[in-house]
């Protein structure tokens, strides 16, 4: 008989610190699907979603479509927002006989009312749907698991890549332990620790070897054990002023095979190797060193753009995606041929759509939320190139196939900097996006990108060097500047 399964995603990466609120229009920004709009959307991408259509399609699955929400990482998620989101959760999940759930989480959402919006969830879920269905969830490596959420899961399992090319991958081994849960074949369960640190993994990097891959490889010998189901480590999300902000070891278990006290021991064993690697980490380059590096790049034969990573402006971590510090330097030093993006400032937008393709304005551009993040709002003279509704579809190797929204959108030049300007924020994570205005990276000698390493994944083919340049946005490398009240303390690095 066909086992129906639900699947249901929930999924923000919030910034605490940021004075934005996350609401309906910011998930419209990327998808708000409702019941059968998850299939038609996401068949065929990676992403957990389409993961999880595969293993329908594998394990024979009915699947009961509800509802599948993603924003771009910002500030806590309004409460109407979620209320929404539980309301038609809810009717989709009425009179439903399920054997049991798919549930598509980042790890690190907060919401106005709880700290941890995934416990939050569960608890809405596990009322509706009871204490005995199986529950299966996916997390980003950049998860605040709190230990507290092993008593209302049964399956979790968390990306191993960063960038993450490895969505669906992951929605197909959780769903792997779902079946075979739902089959009777294991009776899995999790167990959660945290070592008292607020950043650490190398903050989950996996392109290179570093503490991170180090860290997997150790996870990887425990999960060869029998009924170990699956190990993760979680990197954290610092960005996050909550009590669980922090890295976290998570093994998924049998309890027909393994005692609940074995599987804590290879869990608090896990969180040692990440204490003794907790100095491992890469360090990124001042706003200062910016001129040394273009000039060093320009005065040599190139194959590729040099790549800038403008890293402490990046919305993939919550901040504002307006920082100017790094276009300011740029401009100073009198470059050629770059391109920059994506720069979000909506009124700026409108103004030059409304000006036209071709149109010389003077603006005054970025850092319209917090005028005292990120090098305050500079004034630029330009020329429109071209204009967009902003709308693309991922190329990938992130998200591709799935479809998403910078909102109207210009390519704005500036003294030899094609700027991309657009009105919602989305992480330049793939090379579409500069494509929606007409900018083709590999042709440019200089792409900055507001990005952290998720920019790896598609712009790393092309570059021929790239850098990061910790300016004096939102999302810093240096913790220090953040004023953490609700961490549990001492923790690493704020406490000796």
């Amino acid at each position: 008989m066909s086992l129906r399964v639900a699947v249901l995603e929930f999924n923000q990466e919030t910034n605490t610190f940021s004075k934005l609120t996350t609401g309906f229009k910011d998930f419209e920004a990327c998808h708000y699907f409702l019941g059968a709009e998850i299939e038609t959307h996401c068949r065929g991408t990676n992403s957990e979603l389409g993961g999880f259509i595969d293993c329908c399609d594998r394990y024979g699955w009915q699947p009961v479509y509800t509802v599948a929400a993603r924003a771009e990482p910002g500030g806590r998620i309004e409460e109407a927002m979620r209320q929404r989101f539980v309301s038609d959760l809810t009717s989709a999940l009425a009179g439903q006989k399920l054997d049991g759930v798919f549930i598509v989480f980042h790890g690190a959402m907060c919401t106005e009312t709880a700290d941890d919006a995934q416990i939050q969830l569960l608890d809405v879920v596990r009322g509706i749907v009871g204490c005995d269905i199986p529950i299966a969830a996916t997390f980003d490596l950049h998860a605040n698991s709190a230990p507290d959420m092993a008593g209302l899961l049964d399956i979790a399992v968390s990306f191993r890549t960063y960038p993450h090319v490895d969505m669906a991958e992951c929605a197909l081994k959780a769903g792997a332990l779902l079946e075979c849960a739902m089959r009777g074949e294991i009776r899995p369960a999790i167990a959660i620790r945290q070592p008292p640190m607020v950043n650490g993994c190398n903050d989950g990097r996996t392109t290179h070897a570093c503490a991170m891959t180090e860290l997997l490889d150790i996870a990887d010998e425990i999960a060869t054990r029998d009924g170990m189901l699956a190990t993760s480590i979680n990197a954290g999300f610092y960005d996050a002023d909550i009590f669980n902000t922090g890295p976290s070891a998570v093994i998924c278990y049998d309890l027909n095979r393994v005692a609940p006290e074995e599987a804590e021991m290879e869990a608090e064993r896990l969180c040692q190797e990440m204490w003794v690697r907790r100095e491992h980490q890469d360090v990124q380059l001042p706003l200062d060193a910016l001129p040394g590096i273009v000039a060093e790049h320009l005065d040599r034969e190139r194959y590729g753009p040099l790549v800038i990573a403008d890293f402490s402006d990046n919305p993939g971590c919550g901040a504002y995606s307006d920082s100017t510090c790094v276009l300011s330097a740029l401009l100073d030093i009198g470059v050629e041929k770059a391109a920059f993006g994506a720069l979000c400032d909506p009124a700026v937008a409108a103004e030059l759509i409304a000006a036209g393709v071709g149109a010389s304005r003077k603006v005054t551009l970025g850092c319209k939320i917090d005028p005292a993040v990120g090098g305050g709002p500079i004034t630029v003279t330009g020329r429109v190139k071209a204009v967009s509704d902003g709308g693309i579809v991922f190329e990938g190797p992130m998200f591709q196939g799935l479809p998403a929204s910078m909102g109207p959108s210009v390519c704005f030049h500036v003294d030899g900097i094609d700027i991309l300007i657009c009105s919602a924020r989305q992480q330049m994570l793939d090379r579409n996006l500069f494509r929606a205005v007409g900018i083709e990276p590999s042709d440019y000698a200089i792409v900055v990108v507001k990005s952290q390493q998720h920019f790896r994944a598609a712009f790393g083919p092309i570059a021929s060097a790239i850098v990061e340049i910790d300016g004096t946005g939102l999302s810093s490398a240096n913790i220090g500047v953040r004023d953490f009240q609700r961490v549990r303390r001492p923790v690493y690095p704020l406490d000796a």
